[in-house]
């Protein structure tokens, strides 16, 4: 199974939109790897996680076949992360398909409601949403895909992703702080260790306690957990993603260094992690 990281920052990119930090000043200085658009992520080139108004660009940059692709997992209903008025393209006539066959959305409930309103205003038959229920396996092509409840703010039904395919498995963990107890129970039901967890680390080197992302110091505590109830174990690669020009020390090179200190692997806009 492979994971591409198409986009790695938060809402705000890196460099941000608007901003002259010294964060944004220097990645604009370097480019290449300091650069970063809103987070989105492909598996195998044919499932999507998240549909965010970078899209467009993630397609021309990386060149993945997204006329291809039916199926797309959204985290959550953030606007960096959803931006379904862009769906309308896949009408007939903006887009000339010879598969006309629907893509297919999964969400919570707050996703599903602005990807319907899309599809009821235009009419469109090109684009299905599906709901999902948490904490309990359903099939996505020949994937098997488990949302369990984020740690985001309620107002955005925020979900992470297990998702699993020929007895290999990926954890997309972003836009979340420390998991609710109800998925932590889950992830202790786990039959075997996950092959890959990618961790929000959108405050880096900063210190802080809110709920809703997280730090290097609190990604490490929450490695730990995740190798103490056997979700992850030795063999288990962990990759930290969606940053902010808002953490300290989160320019690529000086952060890749930091983290390979603790053996966390960092993403970047175009990486691909094989499993």
């Amino acid at each position: 199974m492979k994971l591409q990281y198409l986009g790695t920052a938060a809402a705000e990119g890196i460099p941000a939109i608007f901003c002259e930090c010294e964060t944004c000043k220097t990645a604009m200085e370097r480019g290449g790897r300091h650069i970063r658009t809103r987070s989105q992520a492909l598996v195998d080139d044919e499932l999507l996680i998240d549909f965010p108004a970078d899209t467009y660009l993630h397609y021309l940059t990386h060149r993945f076949p997204l006329h291809k692709i039916k199926s797309c997992l959204i985290t959550h209903s953030h606007s960096d992360h959803l931006y379904p008025i862009e769906l309308e393209m896949r009408i007939n006539g903006y887009a000339h398909l010879s598969d006309q066959s629907p893509m297919v959305f999964y969400s919570d409930t707050d996703g599903r409601e602005k990807i319907q309103a899309v599809i009821d205003a235009f009419k469109m038959t090109a684009v299905e949403v599906k709901g999902i229920e948490l904490n309990k396996p359903f099939p996505v092509g020949d994937y098997t895909v488990t949302a369990l409840r984020a740690a985001h703010g309620k107002s955005s039904s925020p979900v992470v992703y297990i998702i699993e395919k020929d007895g290999k498995s990926l954890f997309y963990s972003n836009d979340t702080s420390e998991y609710p107890e109800e998925s932590f129970a889950y992830l202790k039901t786990l039959q075997k260790p996950l092959d890959l967890i990618s961790l929000d680390c959108t405050e880096a080197c900063n210190h802080h306690t809110y709920v809703g992302h997280l730090t290097l110091d609190r990604c490490i505590a929450l490695r730990e957990e995740l190798l103490r109830i056997g979700a992850a174990d030795a063999h288990t690669r962990f990759v930290l993603n969606h940053f902010s020009h808002n953490g300290r020390n989160v320019s690529y090179d000086e952060f890749v260094k930091i983290a390979a200190e603790q053996d966390f692997l960092v993403s970047y806009d175009g990486m691909v992690v094989e499993i």
